[in-house]
């Protein structure tokens, strides 16, 4: 404080506190406004002229007993509300002169205004808030790992799930500990480049995300890491896909059992077909047909039909398809137990019959192939 029987250090004094770039206020022994420095204007949007000689209360009206409180040690953190309706968080330090009776003289505030720092705060809070809602409700764990391999975090519900207590690897090196996993993941992650894996350890399934958090020299100088236990999904996918191959195993049956092959005669083989057939049935049915062919080498293979009552555009020409790969290998196919109705479609789409042999029934057609075979042994 500058010497009161200076006038000169007393104006630099005065000089200084209006352009200090903190808020600087001075009360009366009636908290009415007697200093009202530079910044105090800028922070409160209220200039000095309007804010001298004012009461405290009024021009920064705060919850509580705030300013009749000045008495109290130590900084107050309080939030006013300009008349603008603008909210300004300020940190108050309040000093106290008193006259030579003892009684409140004057009291100086010296304010900062902390809204940024507030703000900061309350992110800080909420967020850690929402970290600790996370890790304590979720099956997940929540890890971190310098550069060094050392764990400095180790935290979440999911720890209870592989039988590991809290922060039980803080203080570990983790590539130590699971070096059967490979360095690939952690390296890739100190790196830069954001890492998703899966592992299996401690009896159980993992999901992990690796991401690298950088100092403020750019350099990565942390690992900080999700894992997810996706146990229960995984065997819930292993059960999906095992009911999936029993259902197409049990497809396989039926379509085979719907579509047998029969050897009724020798080198004479027979397929009753039931019911429409579809691309994918026709290129099974092609398939076994011809297996069985070569397999047996089949003189004839007669297809009956009485099981099929309509055929459409594709269907007939699956059966016309069919009859011709027969053909190219050396054998000859019948067809049996064409409905009037498919005779019809056939005739009205134009397909290619030619060469094509039909008998009315299935008798019919086994007559017709064993005679031939007869008269090629003749």
């Amino acid at each position: 404080m500058a010497n009161p029987s200076d006038p000169a250090a007393e104006a630099r004094e005065a000089r200084l506190l209006r352009g200090a770039p903190f808020i600087a206020v001075e009360l009366d022994a009636r908290r009415k406004v007697t200093v009202w420095n530079g910044a105090a204007a800028r922070v409160f949007a209220v200039p000095a002229a309007e804010a001298l000689g004012a009461a405290i209360e009024e021009l920064l009206p705060a919850e509580g007993e705030f300013w009749a409180g000045l008495a109290e040690d130590g900084p107050r953190t309080v939030t006013h509300t300009r008349k603008d309706g603008v909210e300004v968080t300020c940190e108050w330090t309040c000093q106290i002169e008193h006259d030579a009776e003892g009684r409140i003289a004057s009291v100086a505030c010296y304010g900062q205004d902390i809204r940024d720092r507030a703000a900061r705060d309350t992110t800080l809070r909420l967020e850690g808030a929402m970290l600790r809602a996370i890790i304590e409700n979720m099956n997940i764990i929540v890890w971190t790992m310098r550069r060094d391999g050392l764990c400095t975090y180790h935290r979440g519900k999911g720890l209870e799930s592989i039988g590991m207590p809290q922060h039980a690897l803080v203080g570990q090196n983790i590539r130590e500990l699971y070096k059967n996993l490979g360095p690939e993941p952690l390296d890739a992650a100190l790196a830069g480049a954001l890492q998703h894996t899966a592992t299996e350890v401690h009896g159980a399934s993992f999901e992990d995300w690796m991401i690298p958090v950088r100092g403020d020299d750019g350099t990565i100088e942390l690992l900080v890491a999700l894992s997810l236990n996706v146990t229960e999904q995984r065997e819930g996918e292993k059960a999906l896909r095992e009911k999936l191959q029993q259902i197409e195993q049990q497809q396989q049956v039926i379509r085979q059992l719907s579509t047998p092959i029969i050897e009724v005669w020798d080198r004479v083989l027979t397929v009753p077909i039931i019911g429409m057939i579809d691309s994918g049935r026709a290129t099974e049915l092609m398939d076994n047909l011809l297996q069985a062919v070569a397999k047996t080498r089949a003189r004839f293979a007669i297809l009956d039909l009485t099981g099929v009552e309509e055929v459409d555009t594709g269907t007939a020409g699956h059966l016309l398809g069919l009859v011709r790969a027969v053909r190219l290998l050396g054998s000859e196919s019948v067809v049996t137990g064409i409905h009037p109705n498919i005779a019809q479609t056939i005739v009205d789409l134009g397909l290619e019959t030619t060469g094509l042999t039909v008998r009315a029934t299935l008798r019919e057609a086994l007559v017709h192939c064993i005679r031939a075979m007869a008269g090629a042994r003749k």
